[in-house]
């Protein structure tokens, strides 16, 4: 990752992880592949991230959980995420898949399949398009948090603010 790239994770993680805090129900947050991400922790710094009430995994996802309970949320996955099951282990993988670069599409979901760990895209069809490879990580979380409140996928994406904020509001097209 760039350098430019770096902080730009470490801002959406430090969103996601205020914007976790204030939900009614909260997810149990964890950041997971620390040994590779360097510099992403290092930039987290700045957040105070040490004093964050989450889960931190040296090891990448599937290093920590059994594969079959988790699934990566990935835009290019075949499958649609229309139920979330008790003991699913959600992953949204911001470090390959927050930069809109075609050499990286495929890559997130390509890394979850040779660890034999189920891919799913957030049901998006019919309700909005994205002119962009990927959502943001506050983005996926917005639209998972109003889902589990809600049970309505429709609603859950149309209520994520940030699909109606700059910057993602400009590749968003509502139908």
């Amino acid at each position: 990752m760039t350098d430019a790239e770096v902080g730009a994770m470490a801002r959406q993680l430090g969103l996601c992880y205020g914007y976790n805090r204030g939900l009614p129900q909260p997810f149990r947050l964890a950041l997971c592949g620390l040994r590779n991400a360097a510099p992403v922790a290092a930039r987290l710094e700045a957040h105070c991230w040490r004093s964050w009430v989450l889960g931190r995994h040296e090891e990448p996802p599937w290093g920590t959980w059994p594969a079959a309970s988790l699934v990566y949320l990935s835009a290019d996955a075949e499958a649609t995420l229309n139920r979330i099951e008790a003991g699913d282990v959600l992953v949204i993988g911001g470090l390959v898949d927050h930069a809109n670069v075609a050499s990286r599409v495929g890559l997130a979901r390509g890394v979850a399949e040779a660890h034999a760990v189920r891919t799913a895209r957030l049901p998006l069809d019919g309700i909005v398009s994205v002119r962009k490879t990927s959502l943001t990580c506050l983005a996926v979380l917005q639209i998972l948090a109003n889902f589990a409140e809600s049970g309505d996928w429709a609603a859950a994406v149309r209520e994520a603010p940030a699909l109606h904020c700059a910057p993602m509001r400009k590749y968003v097209v509502w139908h």
